[in-house]
């Protein structure tokens, strides 16, 4: 049976959840999650953990928040005045939003409070500051093709 090796493409199941147990991200057989191990596209972690791994083979791993989404940083949270949304925007608590910002990036924001004026939006990617737990199954290991020399 082969080992997962630096270089080798591998074809995963993947499942993350938080320690609420609430479903961050799933995917089945039919569209599995592709990767080549070492090229840093995926959580270095859980990378790390896929080494020596077998098709067939599960493994949990528990991702502290450095480790994924980051800490939830409060200078991401910042106060807007109402006024430079758009009046056909729909605002409300909950509700995530596209700021354009001259330089052309657009951050997405979430409402987390507002009053006649402002709206105070949370930064933040939505599951920083959270431990993610992920579970990870091999369905296949495409080793890479060496050239001959």
């Amino acid at each position: 049976m082969k080992n997962i090796k630096e270089g080798d493409t591998v074809q995963l199941l993947c499942e993350a959840k938080l320690e609420s147990g609430e479903l961050c991200y799933n995917n089945d057989a039919k569209d599995p999650l592709e990767l080549v191990v070492g090229d840093g596209k995926f959580f270095p972690t859980v990378e790390e953990a896929l080494h020596e791994m077998t098709e067939g083979e599960t493994k949990v791993i528990t991702l502290e928040a450095e480790d994924a989404f980051g800490p939830h940083i409060d200078d991401l949270v910042i106060k807007v005045p109402k006024s430079v949304f758009k009046t056909e925007v729909t605002l409300e608590i909950g509700s995530r939003i596209k700021i354009d910002v001259p330089t052309g990036k657009s951050f997405i924001g979430t409402i987390i409070a507002m009053d006649e004026q402002t709206l105070t939006l949370d930064m933040n990617h939505l599951l920083a500051g959270k431990r993610i737990i992920v579970k990870v199954t091999v369905i296949s290991i495409i080793e890479p093709i060496t050239k001959e020399e």
